[in-house]
């Protein structure tokens, strides 16, 4: 029977020999004594060849076939997984592949899910031996202390990485897949504020100290005023405003009067700091966009804009004048809203006051998500429009369906009739 081919991108045993020295006929010395090692090498293309390597000594010898044959390994693409690797050498594989393929945020956000929840628990667990039980007791665990949302985002990672496995034909199916659904979410109420709510915060607001060394007032005001993401604000330009009554243009793009140019945001990455990703780079492609300013936040823009400001310069800049860091704005906030007495108070609190603003004045889902960036208009509708708001309207729609019919004088009073038009 003959003997089965070696695994590929692999090798055979390691064998040595040593080479005598070579003398001339008059007992000169011409090469000197020398080791070869030598095995057989099967590449990604399934053809086994000799490989060999050779050194003044047999570590030496031994020493340099190893590192060729790892730059062989190296050279041929990725290794191959099997059911007996462990979970670990996949999730390098996984994450070498977001890297390429996924931006920046999106890679630490990842490599944080691993390096702090997965490896640590589930590293040197062999691909076999992750299973749906096993799985399933680790994800109770995680549950004591963690929240559901945190608890999807690391079982997509585990999905990720295990039906990188399925394409090696490591395991026959993913067994993320069948796990019992995480359940729960958010439970934070959300907070939409009324004109009365908006009047008594901005009036705190612009009292408190921190708040106003914090340069918060006018950054909450532009928030309230646009709909758009803190991110989104913090990467405003001077070049990304028009505050005359004249069409601008900058960058090719047409900016009407009395408009902002909603065309970046900032991100943190790992290594690099604070970016500002423009264009292509943003987080959707309707996030690139055009907005009218309301008169009241004209004139908050036209009070802060310094007369030897540049075009390029934040609007809402940082203590240095540089890129405002967004951890470090939202500290300022979380202070704020307890001094303030709004403790549920967050920034995204002005982008859904925002859509129900607009839904209450007739404007349409799709309108209205337009102005807050959204590539889907069911995001807007189910999560940014205000729910459980008083509707003064009802009374009088609901008056005359449900009135009673009317009763002649001196005729025998008939029982009233509910008259249903729906």
């Amino acid at each position: 029977m003959p003997r089965p081919p070696l695994p590929l991108g692999t090798w055979g045993e390691i064998r040595t020999l040593q080479v005598p020295a070579v003398l001339d006929d008059t007992g000169a010395l011409v090469r000197k004594a020398r080791w070869r090692a030598f095995t057989q090498y099967r590449g990604r293309d399934g053809r086994t060849r000799q490989v060999e390597r050779s050194g003044t000594s047999h570590t030496a010898a031994l020493r340099r076939l190893r590192e060729h044959l790892r730059s062989l390994t190296a050279a041929s693409g990725s290794p191959e997984l099997s059911a007996s690797s462990r979970l670990a050498e996949a999730a390098d594989l996984w994450i070498e592949r977001v890297i390429s393929r996924r931006e920046p945020t999106t890679y630490d956000r990842y490599r944080g899910r691993l390096d702090n929840h997965i490896l640590p628990t589930l590293g040197d667990l062999l691909l076999r031996e992750c299973t749906i039980g096993r799985l399933e007791h680790y994800f109770d665990n995680l549950a004591l202390t963690l929240a559901p949302n945190t608890l999807r985002g690391i079982r997509s990672v585990l999905s990720g990485i295990l039906q990188l496995a399925v394409r090696h034909q490591a395991l026959d199916h993913n067994p993320v897949r069948d796990i019992e659904p995480i359940e729960g979410g958010n439970t934070r109420p959300k907070l939409t504020f009324t004109a009365t709510d908006l009047s008594d915060f901005l009036t705190r607001l612009d009292a408190d100290p921190g708040a106003r060394r914090a340069d918060l007032p006018d950054l909450v005001r532009f928030l309230f005023g646009t709909g758009v993401r803190i991110s989104e604000a913090l990467a405003l330009r001077w070049c990304d405003l028009n505050l005359t009554t004249i069409t601008v243009t900058r960058d090719g793009q047409a900016i009407p009067p009395w408009s902002v140019w909603i065309s970046a945001h900032l991100v943190v990455v790992t290594g690099r700091g604070i970016l500002r990703r423009p264009g292509q780079a943003n987080r959707t492609k309707k996030s690139d966009r055009i907005l009218g300013l309301p008169s009241y936040l004209t004139t908050v823009l036209m009070a802060r804009h310094p007369a030897d400001a540049r075009p390029d310069d934040p609007v809402f800049p940082s203590a240095t004048l540089g890129w405002r860091h967004p951890c470090n704005v939202q500290r300022s906030v979380r202070r704020l809203r307890e001094r303030a007495g709004y403790p549920t108070f967050t920034t995204h609190v002005g982008r859904r006051t925002v859509a129900t603003v607009l839904d209450h004045a007739g404007q349409t889902a799709r309108q209205i998500a337009d102005q807050l960036g959204h590539a889907k208009v069911s995001t807007t509708q189910n999560d940014y429009l205000g729910r459980h708001l008083a509707n003064p309207l009802a009374p009088a729609l609901l008056d005359h369906p449900t009135a009673p019919a009317p009763v002649s004088l001196g005729a025998t009073a008939a029982p009233a009739q509910t008259v249903n038009s729906y």
